[in-house]
């Protein structure tokens, strides 16, 4: 529930009824004290985005903590996230990205491990892809991004595991960095620890995601950050409106939700060669051309494909064919 403050007073004319209305109505919850309406009136006054977090902050330190006030501040801790990420964006432009965090794309997609602490993310990323990484029984032990690179069929995924969300996350000093990893990634796998209450943390995980201006996708969504949800240490079942695996399964839940396929190429009269290409889903035959040789496409007169695609083994096929997955491609030119 809220009140109605009025800051200014009413600047009364000749005719005391007739007045100037009041240069801001501010909504204020119940049980606010003097407190909150002088952060308000701070904040109204605040030019910078320093100034600007700094009043934000006061405010949400002067607001009260109850049922009624969660989305009031939850809507102040978004905009002090907003902020945070606007400095460290100009500081990024000013330096060159001295004082961001930024890490280059590699290999066939890019996918980021988020999880609370001891959710046991490290762990995940060591067993997917026999990295050294640490790993420990105490808070926090991630304190950088660690990268790793899993190998599937062949395909080489570039794996992120950022330092472990908590609450308040995206506004501390290296949180919207991290966010702006998260944003780039082709997926990201938000890891839950079976062994506690899997809605609280996915919940955690949203408010904070949402104060960075990511929306994770739910399953009947078209829009949002592409996201996957894997329980770990022990399978506790509970309702998602989101795509979500046992760890046993990630590796495969992985490929199958970065949206690609793996194709093969080989020479006439030899076998098909290792590694495969990582392709997307409705690719066609051009496009692995332009990726294995961009000759291919201007002398290209016919391919033979083997695999589900084709009715037929070695049926010959046009550029504009569609692929899929396993099918192995013998490109014929003039």
């Amino acid at each position: 529930m809220y009140k109605i403050l009025l800051f200014y007073k009413p600047i009364f004319y000749t005719n005391p009824k007739s007045y100037i209305l009041p240069k801001f109505i501010l909504f204020m919850p119940i049980n606010a004290g003097y407190e909150y309406a002088e952060a308000q009136k701070k904040l109204a006054d605040a030019k910078t985005p320093q100034e600007k977090i700094k009043a934000l902050e006061n405010v949400l330190s002067a607001s009260p903590n109850h049922k009624g006030t969660e989305n009031l501040r939850n809507e102040l801790k978004q905009k002090i996230s907003k902020l945070r990420l606007k400095i460290e964006k100009d500081k990024a432009k000013k330096t060159g990205g001295a004082h961001s965090i930024s890490i280059k794309k590699d290999g066939a997609a890019q996918v980021t491990i988020v999880g609370l602490t001891n959710s046991g993310k490290s762990k995940i990323l060591k067993d997917l892809t026999n990295s050294k990484v640490e790993i420990a029984e105490y808070e926090f032990t991630t304190a950088k991004p660690e990268i790793a690179t899993m190998d599937y069929t062949g395909i080489k995924i570039q794996l992120v595991e950022i330092p472990a969300i908590f609450e308040g996350f995206s506004q501390s000093d290296k949180g919207p960095s991290y966010m702006g990893i998260v944003r780039s990634s082709d997926l990201v796998v938000i890891v839950l620890d079976g062994t506690k209450n899997c809605l609280e943390q996915i919940k955690l995980i949203e408010r904070e995601f949402e104060m960075s201006d990511l929306h994770l996708k739910k399953i009947k969504e078209k829009i949002g950050m592409n996201c996957l949800l894997v329980i770990n240490k022990i399978l506790n079942p509970f309702h998602s409106n989101y795509k979500t695996c046992w760890v046993g399964d990630l590796k495969e839940a992985i490929w199958k939700n970065i949206n690609l396929i793996y194709v093969f190429t080989k020479q006439p009269g030899k076998e098909k060669e290792w590694p495969p290409v990582a392709m997307g889903k409705k690719n066609t035959v051009k496009e692995l051309a332009e990726k294995v040789h961009k000759e291919f496409v201007d002398k290209f007169k016919y391919a033979r494909v083997w695999g589900k695609s084709v009715k037929h083994t070695g049926t010959s096929v046009g550029l504009d064919h569609r692929l899929e997955e396993g099918d192995v491609v013998e490109f014929h030119t003039k």
